[in-house]
């Protein structure tokens, strides 16, 4: 049976939960028998107090999903808040229903506790990993110290510190990652996409590596919700 909806989060959390915007992707982590699944899928809305709604990931890209996102089965759901106190959240909830029509539409019980950590206090947190971002500028390389907040094999997304040290990357620019206290792992790929707070860039990376490098990369993502 699903849990009761809980009434008593915080403000702060609750605020959290509310500043989630429709359309946002998160990452969405799937009990299973064997091992948990992550895929991407669209948060949809909020049913105060009752349930919070995803689209259903789409099984064409992510593989059979039906058979395990049944009811009372648990789900992880993370995303990041940007902006000046960029933070990851994550909760824990269970599978309330699953409908196919109009839309494919998943709906999960009312957290009753969120996991919240801010990205510039924790010289390690989870999820994440420690990372040196590098682009090369002439005959120079340039490196500023970053945090990779989620990756998969096609690539990740990081955070760095804005600097007037370190260039303002542009979609296409050629950048490195190097993992911290693994010298020898090193990822290349090329920027996708971008986006700036006043203290904080966000960047959308392609890997170019072969996969060997960037399964090295995925055994260090660990989660320790």
């Amino acid at each position: 049976m699903a849990k009761q909806p809980n009434r008593q989060l915080s403000s702060a959390d609750l605020d959290s939960l509310l500043s989630l915007r429709p359309g946002t992707t998160v990452d969405l982590q799937i009990s299973t028998p064997t091992a948990p699944k992550r895929v991407k899928t669209q948060y949809v809305g909020i049913d105060l107090p009752t349930s919070m709604i995803f689209q259903v990931p789409s099984e064409s890209k992510w593989g059979y999903l039906r058979d395990i996102l049944v009811p009372e089965n648990e789900v992880v759901v993370r995303y990041v808040l940007e902006g000046e106190q960029g933070k990851v959240i994550a909760f824990r909830a269970e599978v309330l229903k699953v409908i196919t029509h109009p839309s494919s539409l998943l709906f999960v019980d009312f957290p009753v506790s969120l996991q919240s950590l801010a990205l510039r206090k924790h010289k390690r947190w989870t999820p994440g990993i420690q990372a040196q971002l590098s682009v090369s500028e002439g005959e120079q390389d340039i490196a500023i110290r970053s945090m990779i907040i989620d990756v998969s094999q096609q690539g990740c997304r990081c955070v760095c510190d804005a600097s007037p040290d370190f260039p303002q990357l542009e979609s296409g620019k050629a950048v490195k990652l190097m993992i911290a206290d693994e010298k020898d792992l090193v990822c290349k790929g090329v920027v996708k996409n971008i986006s700036v707070t006043q203290s904080k860039c966000f960047y959308g990376i392609q890997f170019s590596s072969d996969a060997e490098i960037v399964k090295k990369l995925l055994n260090r993502f660990i989660v320790e919700i």
